[in-house]
């Protein structure tokens, strides 16, 4: 009777062990969910240590992508849509638009500019992400092959976004940070 309770016991100590372990991947980053919401994310720099945006938090499609100081708003934080293995599709919460290169470019590294977020699936833009061994991610743009990344005008003090072949540099690197949307403003 002993060891019938000492290896039910076992067995449910090893499920539990399975389920924490499927919660804690799950938690770290992307793995798939079965909820019916998508997850949300803000996406920081890692060289930069800034949010991606809309530029102003302007709605306008054409809208510049830019780097922002870290704040709990909307404007600040992604939906991300499940759209095939790593891939995704992403909406902001403030204004419910995504994003991609701006094709019309026609530049070695496109700005990547608001666009809005298109009803039918399979117009909308979708984007890759490969966690790197630092845990971080390479968000790259399944057309093209070019990475998300972070660029600093001499000039300037706003850091736009682009996409550029990948160079393994801090520029190029993001950070996923889990937002729960309903502790958010603005």
């Amino acid at each position: 009777m002993k060891l019938r309770f000492i290896l039910a016991s076992l067995s449910f100590s090893l499920l539990l062990g399975v389920a924490d372990s499927r919660a804690a991947d799950s938690a770290v980053g992307l793995a798939p969910t079965k909820s019916a919401a998508p997850e949300s994310f803000q996406i920081r720099n890692q060289k930069f240590g800034d949010l991606l945006r809309p530029e102003d938090a302007d709605s306008a499609p054409g809208t510049r992508l830019v780097l922002y100081p870290a704040q709990p708003w909307k404007c600040l934080t992604w939906k991300f849509l499940p759209a095939g293995d790593a891939v995704f599709q992403l909406q902001n919460h403030f204004n419910s638009k995504t994003f991609a290169a701006d094709a019309k470019a026609g530049q070695p590294q496109p700005a990547v500019t608001q666009v809005v977020f298109a009803k039918e699936a399979g117009e909308r833009p979708k984007w890759q992400f490969t966690k790197l061994s630092d845990g971080t991610y390479r968000i790259t743009d399944p057309q093209s092959g070019k990475a998300l990344t972070a660029v600093k005008a001499e000039a300037s003090s706003t850091v736009t976004i682009v996409i550029a072949p990948w160079r393994d540099a801090g520029e190029q690197k993001w950070e996923l940070l889990k937002t729960d949307p309903a502790k958010l403003s603005m």
